[in-house]
């Protein structure tokens, strides 16, 4: 998994990640993390903590296989800015037997949350690039997945 989290005060930018393979799988829920290729948030640790901001990432020639979706979440005064996806092939697949459905927001925020996957999911972001990207979905029973792309408000 390729992972951004930033909990506390502070920003992230201009960062590029290519020319990557991902392989992500469920575990037991009591481990952090919900087999996400690439989880990118500013979803604050505790109520004290002050909100971040993550800008100008890019994904660019990255193939991943996984049993979840990219989570892609900033916060009310933490926006995720200008995220690019470019020449990405992910294939969606499950094989373990580990509940799928579920957003992981720890540490802090929501914690876990019931929701059918998507094959992105982003909240409070601004600016988005998506560009040849193909999904596809192996084996699965569609009713554990929402849609391709998920804004959620």
């Amino acid at each position: 998994m390729k992972c951004i989290k930033l909990p506390c005060t502070g920003n992230v930018s201009d960062i590029v990640f290519s020319n990557i393979n991902i392989s992500t799988r469920y575990y037991d829920p009591l481990w952090w993390g919900r087999a996400e290729p690439i989880y990118v948030t500013t979803c604050p640790r505790d109520k004290t903590s002050k909100e971040a901001s993550i800008s100008n990432v890019r994904f660019i020639n990255i193939t991943a296989n996984s049993e979840n979706g990219i989570f892609l979440s900033g916060s009310k005064r933490g926006l995720l800015r200008n995220l690019s996806f470019i020449n990405m092939n992910i294939t969606y697949r499950r094989f373990t037997s580990y509940a799928g459905g579920l957003f992981d927001y720890r540490p802090g925020c929501q914690e876990l949350v019931k929701h059918k996957t998507a094959g992105i999911m982003m909240e409070h972001i601004e600016g988005l690039e998506v560009r040849n990207v193909e999904m596809r979905w192996e084996n699965n029973e569609l009713e554990q997945w929402n849609n391709p792309m998920e804004f959620k408000t």
